[in-house]
């Protein structure tokens, strides 16, 4: 049933119209897929070949962004960047780039036939400078090959004729064709010389130099060419490069950190024998070796002597009021043995002089005694024996007056030894203070040479280990040649059918719309 006229179809008469355009579809269907297919099946194919790295991290200890790179949204910001990144950064850069160009002659590019270059062309790059151009190689019988350039200036006339085996300069390019093409090789060879910077572009397109995900410190540098022995070629040549301007980086920075650190050290070794050697000249100058040990124990002997001055001045002046009231009542002839009072002081108690003394005048006592019993005061023997009990009791007076006079010079002694003593304990703060600046000086010399040499050491163990920062974990492998990277042609096939679907449905809803409109 046809719509009314001024009326929209609806989808299903929309698709049935459609649908009734089968011939055009199909056709449509038919010529996508086998276009699709026909580039599928003539494409030139590019195999893969993928080595893995493992690159280690210089400093054991995690970095603030190796923490920081796990939190959601830190990443998008910019701070999950670490070590690894820059290492990729270097891989990625031009002067690896360039090495790989010039050691492998990726400025020629062999079209035909494009699967085998090692077979038909070696390649030496002998400057910098840009090559352009196209040249085909034309088998003769001979086996030699006739030359035809196309688009190539500015490297002079090159020879009609190139025989296997010789070599031909062209620009910055030096060619040789290999000897084996004399026995046999094919018909034609197509050779575009590329300038550097097309060179860079077609490298970035063939190289794949990413980091596996979770973490790992794992990069993957892939690289893909017609050629898969090349292609293997390429990413072991590219490898090879980066390990060895790394080892060359490290060890030349390396080198210059021990070369500088040798240098701080010596310094700072000269600085602290100095500091010690001035710590130790004060110390004998001052007579000190712990100011603040020697301050607590000047102070205890000061206390202790000052004590020994109150002792000392009490038993002397304790003696001297004993002395005066002997002297009083002798010379008053009171008490006649008032000089035997002094054996009762308690500093002479244990004298052995006075108590020698006190023997002899109690043996003296106990005759005169016994003798006034039977004799009279006229009696000669008991004058002497009064006589000499009267020597004794003076001779133990100048023991008594000898006694506080030893005690005056020892008061005077030790208050001089207090006066001293406190003339020291006023010098040692300043003492103290020297000391304090010179021994800081001197632990300040000595933290910095221990960081020091423990930092030598570090970056000497790190010089020792310094291959080992790089490892190759996978080495590059010849593809299979039943495995191409590209074309995958049995989804190229699919893809292409969809698409070939997709686009007739397209058309036929085109054309009906245009015929709707008309």
């Amino acid at each position: 049933m046809e719509p009314i006229r001024g009326t929209d179809p609806t989808l299903r008469q929309l698709l049935r119209r459609i649908a009734r355009r089968r011939r055009l579809l199909l056709a449509v269907a038919v010529a996508t897929f086998v276009v699709v297919a026909a580039w599928t099946l003539l494409a030139t194919p590019r195999y893969e070949s993928t080595a893995v790295l493992r690159i280690e991290s210089k400093s054991a200890i995690p970095s603030l962004s190796d923490a920081v790179k796990e939190l959601p949204g830190m990443g998008l910001a910019g701070l999950a960047k670490d070590e690894l990144d820059t290492d990729i950064g270097v891989l990625k850069s031009s002067r690896i780039a360039d090495a790989t160009i010039d050691a492998m002659g990726l400025a020629v590019q062999v079209k035909q036939p494009a699967e085998d270059r090692a077979r038909v062309i070696r390649v030496r790059v002998l400057d910098s400078s840009d090559v352009e151009g196209k040249i085909t190689l034309s088998r003769r019988d001979d086996g030699r090959y006739d030359v035809e350039t196309d688009d190539l200036e500015g490297v002079g006339k090159l020879p009609a004729v190139w025989a296997p085996g010789d070599s031909l300069r062209v620009g910055s390019l030096m060619l040789a064709l290999p000897e084996n093409l004399r026995a046999g090789g094919p018909s034609t060879i197509k050779l575009r010389l590329l300038p550097r910077y097309k060179v860079h572009k077609l490298l970035d397109r063939r190289l794949t130099i990413r980091k596996q995900e979770g973490g790992s410190r794992l990069v993957e540098v892939s690289f893909a060419d017609p050629d898969r022995r090349f292609a293997a070629q390429v990413v072991g040549v590219m490898v090879r490069e980066y390990v060895t301007y790394m080892l060359q980086t490290d060890e030349h920075d390396e080198t210059a950190q021990i070369r500088e650190l040798r240098a701080a050290l010596g310094t700072t070794a000269v600085r602290l024998a100095t500091a010690e050697e001035q710590l130790r000249r004060f110390q004998q100058r001052a007579r000190v070796v712990l100011p603040t040990e020697q301050a607590e124990e000047q102070v205890k002997r000061i206390a202790a002597v000052e004590s020994r001055i109150d002792a000392i001045r009490i038993e002397r002046n304790g003696l001297a009021r004993l002395l005066e009231l002997i002297r009083s009542r002798s010379a008053s002839g009171g008490d006649p043995a008032a000089y035997r009072q002094l054996a009762t002081f308690p500093s002479l108690v244990g004298n052995r002089a006075i108590q020698d003394v006190l023997a002899a005048l109690t043996d003296l006592e106990s005759k005169r005694s016994a003798l006034a019993v039977t004799r009279t005061e006229a009696n000669v023997e008991l004058q002497q024996i009064t006589s000499r009990i009267a020597d004794l009791d003076r001779q133990l007076y100048r023991l008594g007056s000898q006694y506080l006079e030893s005690l005056d010079q020892q008061l005077t002694s030790t208050t001089r030894t207090v006066g001293t003593l406190n003339d020291t304990l006023v010098a040692l703060p300043a003492t103290s203070l020297q000391y304090a600046r010179l021994a800081r000086d001197r632990t300040i010399l000595d933290s910095e040479y221990v960081a020091l040499y423990k930092q030598l050491k570090i970056t000497e163990l790190q010089d020792v280990l310094r291959k080992e920062k790089v490892k190759v974990v996978d080495p590059p492998r010849v593809a299979n040649a039943d495995d191409p990277e590209f074309p995958k042609r049995t989804v190229q096939l699919v893809l292409g059918l969809v698409l070939g679907i997709v686009l007739a449905f397209a058309v036929g809803l085109g054309v009906e719309l245009w015929t709707e409109a008309d």
